[in-house]
């Protein structure tokens, strides 16, 4: 996690409900905790398959809960822009993820808008 403090990304997603919940096989055997209230409920009473996206390099159903059939392997910006968007069904090249403060639409950066964090500030040489 110290890669995230020294780009400054800690406080940031933090503020926007992403935490670390721990490392290695934490997610692989669902303790990342539980889904939240009515989740469940609602999975099991409309039989809904539910989906996540995480970074790793293990998929199989039921990785992260029990009632999240469907998981999907992704970069770890692609994993926090799904979550932003808050759905699976969305082409992040033309579509919004939500709104800056000012009103206007953020979207995926293309490669010339991405910001750059220098790899020196990340710990490489």
């Amino acid at each position: 996690m110290d890669y995230l403090d020294r780009a400054g990304l800690t406080e940031p997603l933090a503020e926007i409900g992403f935490d670390l919940v721990g490392f290695g096989c934490t997610t692989c055997i669902g303790n990342s905790g539980p889904l939240l209230d009515g989740v469940s409920d609602a999975v099991h009473e409309n039989d809904l398959s539910v989906t996540s996206v995480l970074s790793g390099n293990r998929n199989f159903e039921g990785r992260i809960h029990p009632d999240v059939r469907m998981n999907y392997l992704a970069s770890p910006p692609l994993v926090v822009a799904y979550a932003l968007a808050g759905t699976m069904d969305i082409d992040l090249t033309t579509d919004a993820l939500g709104k800056a403060p000012t009103d206007s639409p953020c979207t995926w950066p293309t490669c010339g808008r991405a910001p750059r964090t220098s790899p020196r500030r990340c710990g490489r040489r």
